[in-house]
């Protein structure tokens, strides 16, 4: 299935979209944007620091719930 990011329109994943169409949603980082507010409320509710998505290689909130989502690569 191809699908388009509904956000920044950038396509993903095989298929052909003449046939079948586009299958609709956010891409990895469109989503990380659009959950960066609401995850940042909850360290601070965990008692850590509200920094999701500013570490770039290292982290030392080893007990935060969103270190693993926020230190992913893009591709």
């Amino acid at each position: 299935m191809k699908y388009q990011c509904i956000r920044c329109r950038v396509t993903w994943g095989n298929g052909d979209p003449e046939r079948d169409g586009y299958s609709h949603g956010l891409c990895e980082e469109c989503l990380k944007a659009a959950l960066t507010p609401l995850y940042r409320k909850r360290q601070l509710a965990e008692g850590n620091f509200d920094c999701f998505g500013t570490a770039s290689d290292y982290c030392d909130q080893h007990a935060c719930t969103y270190r693993q989502i926020c230190l992913l690569k893009k591709d």
